[in-house]
């Protein structure tokens, strides 16, 4: 079988460029007097609680769980927080209905530095061939607090 690893990959939009990295501290004291970057900051949640990560896990981005919302039926909830959860998922996959409309919500923490250009990518295959390569950006992150401790995003 082919390797499949290109299809993870995510595409490059022409022409952006994702900033240069700071720290925390960093962008908090970044031009302070700049009403509409004091209000971006805010809406990151910079400065808001006690980080929660632990300073030992070197991940910057937790997927926790994900979430298939079809009209008509209940949600299908994949757990991903706990160990062997992927190898799980693989050995018992979920199939959706083709044509059937559907959502993906994610939940996600974000630990150490701000997360900037998160995107979702969703492959489809059937038989082991590529149909299709979905990706949707998510924005950008500050890492979760004590006052948020879980980001959720639909897709």
């Amino acid at each position: 079988m082919a390797d499949n690893t290109d299809d993870l990959v995510a595409s490059k939009t022409e022409g952006f460029r994702i900033g240069e990295k700071k720290t925390i501290s960093e962008y908090t004291q970044l031009d302070a007097n700049d009403e509409s970057l004091n209000r971006w900051k805010a809406s990151l949640g910079l400065n808001a609680g006690e980080p929660i990560g632990d300073p030992s896990d070197p991940r910057k981005c937790i997927i926790k769980s994900l979430t298939l919302q079809v009209e008509g039926r209940s949600d299908v909830v994949v757990d991903l927080s706990g160990a062997g959860a992927v190898e799980h998922l693989k050995e018992k996959p979920f199939t959706i209905k083709e044509g059937a409309t559907f959502r993906i919500k994610v939940a996600f923490e974000v630990h150490h530095e701000v997360l900037s250009g998160l995107k979702y990518l969703q492959v489809v295959r059937r038989k082991g061939i590529r149909v299709s390569k979905d990706e949707e950006m998510l924005g950008s992150y500050a890492p979760n607090t004590t006052e948020k401790r879980l980001y959720e995003k639909q897709c």
